[in-house]
């Protein structure tokens, strides 16, 4: 049994349309998407799931902070250190990935079907 949650992660986000896209999904769900492939290249984390309206996929790449519910974490802490090498860390590696878009937070709502 599961239950909705939300994954933190300091990085990329990308949404697939599941109707018109679904080679694209295909290849996130066997971990072959060429984003999924440069990201473990580079060692970044990956995260995807489905969207609320079950029509759309996320696609999240960069570090993951934690998933939280009543299944995953309930709380966590990050200095102002921590929290700054993470951002730091995280923008060199997407560098190196060859990753041109800008990095962000993001809070993605995971909901259990």
């Amino acid at each position: 049994m599961g239950a909705n949650s939300f994954v933190v992660c300091y990085g990329l986000r990308w949404e697939i349309d599941s109707g018109n896209q679904e080679e694209q999904v295909t290849q996130l769900e066997e971990h072959r998407d060429a984003r999924q492939l440069a990201a473990r290249q580079h060692k970044l984390d990956c995260w995807w799931g489905v969207i609320a309206d079950e029509e759309r996929y996320f696609l999240l790449i960069g570090k993951l902070i934690g998933r939280f519910g009543w299944e995953g974490k309930y709380a966590l802490q990050l200095a102002d250190s921590e929290a700054t090498g993470i951002v730091e860390e995280t923008r060199r590696l997407l560098v190196d990935a060859r990753f041109e878009e800008t990095p962000a937070w993001y809070y993605q709502f995971e909901p259990e079907f």
